[in-house]
């Protein structure tokens, strides 16, 4: 009998030093895939159009400054939109600056993006070498306009703007280009003497045509017409939701070091050129220093720009849902963080 005990007992012993040693083992391999996962690097790829949204992140790409231990950003610069739009359509891109129509359409499209802020409001500015020309408004009856992408997000604001002021468009001749670059072309010759130009072709368009004026910005005549603050938002940081839920505190910081990045690029136009035609921006930097008053760049929260993004989305569905991808978004395209 004590021998049966006895055998018990070591078998008892035995056991538990054995469960003991494999749980020893289990919490140091958690303890090692936690330790691994922190120190893991995690590579975020960042996309934005050349133009004014890669002005925002020029330093930011050529710098590379350290936004949180263990993450590395990837600074993509597309040519154009159309390509830019690709990547996020195939949600290559965990964070872009993209064309606000964009952020719509990728909503609806993916259902995996979403909005961090503003990066730019309006910078479209009607120019003219015609005397009778002085703002968007009924000056412009029996003129012919260049402007760029019939039914797009640029047209639509202007015809929204003239439309709310009753201005009747039918007697406006509307000449559309398919890009800014086209649009610069014809009214560097001479061959318009009235366009709506973005920047940065409108500081190129300038330097080439000494007879045109800027007669008014389009985002002050937003505000005016619609009593808004800050006017519409034409650039916009969005970030992929799958991310951002892994990602919080990466997202917070990339979003307060962009805030700062713009700032000084507002404040430093000469070195920001530098920063920007390293990073490949096509603008010359002699040319960024006089267009930076006229960029508008600026950084808005979500929070801070919601409604401005909803009235905008709201008038350019009125006009033509499919620049949004086929409907206003959401609320909850807004990322609010707390």
């Amino acid at each position: 009998m004590k021998k049966i005990i006895s055998l018990m007992l070591s078998f008892l012993i035995t056991s538990s030093l054995v469960i003991g040693c494999s749980n020893t083992k289990e919490d140091n391999s958690d303890k090692s895939e936690t330790t691994q996962k922190s120190t893991e690097k995690v590579t975020v790829n960042m996309g934005a159009p050349d133009g004014l949204p890669a002005i925002a992140i020029a330093k930011l790409s050529q710098e590379n400054p350290k936004i949180k231990d263990n993450y590395e950003v990837k600074y993509n610069l597309e040519a154009t939109s159309d390509a830019l739009s690709t990547d996020v359509m195939k949600e290559n891109l965990d964070m872009a600056i993209v064309p606000s129509n964009m952020a719509a359409t990728a909503y609806n499209k993916t259902s995996n993006y979403q909005i961090l802020g503003t990066v730019g409001m309006g910078s479209f500015y009607l120019v003219s070498s015609d005397k009778d020309v002085t703002d968007l408004n009924d000056s412009l009856k029996n003129k012919e306009v260049g402007s760029i992408g019939k039914n797009l997000t640029p047209d639509i604001t202007v015809q929204a703007l003239l439309k709310e002021q009753k201005v009747d468009t039918s007697k406006i001749t509307f000449n559309y280009s398919n890009e800014a670059s086209d649009l610069v072309s014809l009214m560097a010759t001479g061959k318009l003497t009235t366009g709506i130009v973005p920047e940065p072709a409108l500081s190129r368009l300038l330097a080439k045509n000494s007879n045109l004026k800027v007669i008014c910005a389009v985002n002050d005549v937003w505000k005016d017409v619609y009593k808004n603050e800050n006017g519409y938002p034409q650039s916009t940081l969005i970030v992929k939701t799958s991310f951002v839920k892994e990602n919080k505190e990466f997202v917070e910081s990339f979003v307060k070091a962009l805030d700062e990045n713009i700032n000084w690029t507002n404040k430093n136009p000469k070195e920001a050129g530098e920063y920007a035609s390293k990073f490949g921006v096509s603008l010359k930097p002699e040319l960024l220093v006089k267009a930076i008053d006229r960029t508008n760049l600026k950084f808005i929260s979500a929070k801070d720009s919601k409604e401005d993004y909803t009235n905008y989305f709201k008038i350019l569905n009125s006009f033509n849902p499919k620049v949004l991808g086929g409907s206003i978004p959401k609320d909850d395209i807004f990322y609010l963080s707390k």
